[in-house]
């Protein structure tokens, strides 16, 4: 049986594996090579788990899933904005994502951060911040 912290990714993967639109999801320990067409990059930032009461129990347990809309530059700003909106409304605040007994929550609304140059390509950061009980 998977640890909390597995359970967790598991949870968000599975969400972000349900995104429309058909992009090409990239995690950070797969390989791929960009071709020319737009794609997701996950990233992570899991905070320390806190601990909630006195005795053993849950915690809890907080962190930041990054996505970024990556694509070729060559668009007004504005498309490539909008693309990272579409993805940061598959996360509203207060959804819940399941997986076995851990139930993930997305805390707050998604912050669509500035997008910047990143060599040929435009990547435009999600910010979407969960928190878990286990």
């Amino acid at each position: 049986m998977p640890k909390v912290e597995t359970k967790i990714l598991l949870a968000l993967k599975a969400h972000i594996q349900s995104l429309p639109g058909g992009l090409v999801i990239v995690h950070p320990a797969s390989v791929y090579s960009p071709g020319v067409s737009p794609y997701v990059a996950v990233g992570r930032v899991t905070v320390p788990p806190l601990r909630v009461y006195v005795g053993k129990g849950q915690h809890e347990r907080t962190g930041t899933l990054t996505l970024s809309y990556v694509a070729p530059i060559g668009q007004d700003e504005a498309v490539y904005e909008e693309a990272a909106a579409s993805i940061a409304a598959h996360f509203p605040e207060d959804a819940c994502l399941p997986f076995q007994d851990v139930r993930v929550r997305i805390a707050s609304a998604p912050h669509v951060v500035d997008g910047f140059r990143d060599g040929a390509w435009w990547r435009v950061p999600v910010n979407i911040s969960w928190r878990c009980a286990a």
